[in-house]
């Protein structure tokens, strides 16, 4: 985790370094043992409770303005973090996925991301979950209604398979982790600035 949190605030730092395109499975990638995606696509799994998640957030929203058009950049939240019970950390799933229904995914996923870092909020209390979506607008009733509603409950079951999945494979043992196309693992700690991770990325979704 130590090494994450070095090489995010190296990307942070380097934005604009140059880096030669050569890219080799094995080395700044992995190939799983698994179907591509039918459409192209690029999933973060993150964690709003990982303190290398939040200082990476900057690189990740970078990189999603790199990728070509037609691309879906997918933020799954995982809630197998040691310290809180699994269901405490899929209410922030829940919130996230709620507040995206609302058009208001990125605003509160950034205060969801300051409270539990900066001002020291855990929201690991669903009323505090609750108040922050009041703040931005989605109120308690509104939140019952979405968080018992069939597509936010299949849409959280969703972020938990996909997450179960790559675990399972061997794939996904900390946050953050980047693959493209469920088929091309992004070995992170490889990587040494901002643009070779936007290259490696559209290498990866042409193969």
């Amino acid at each position: 985790m130590l090494k994450k949190l070095k090489l995010s605030l190296l990307l942070l730092c380097l934005p604009f370094a140059a880096m030669a395109a050569d890219f080799k499975a094995g080395e700044q990638y992995e190939v799983l043992k698994i179907e591509k995606s039918k459409t192209p696509q690029v999933t973060e799994f993150f964690s709003f409770y990982c303190p290398h998640c939040f200082k990476f957030e900057a690189v990740a929203k970078a990189m999603e303005k790199s990728l070509p058009a037609g691309t879906e950049f997918v933020k799954n939240h995982v809630n197998f973090l040691g310290g809180l019970a699994p269901e405490v950390q899929s209410n922030l799933s829940y919130a996230y996925i709620i507040a995206k229904q609302h058009n208001k995914g990125e605003q509160v996923a950034e205060q969801i991301f300051q409270s539990i870092h900066v001002q020291r909020a855990p929201l690991d209390n669903i009323k505090d979950v609750k108040a922050l979506l009041d703040v931005n607008g989605i109120d308690s009733d509104t939140f019952d209604k979405d968080i018992a509603s069939m597509p936010v409950i299949s849409a959280e079951k969703a972020m938990q398979d996909k997450q179960n999945k790559f675990s399972q494979m061997g794939a996904l043992t900390g946050v953050p982790t980047f693959i493209v196309n469920d088929k091309y693992k992004i070995n992170i700690n490889t990587i040494k600035s901002q643009q070779q991770l936007d290259e490696l990325v559209a290498f990866l979704l042409k193969q």
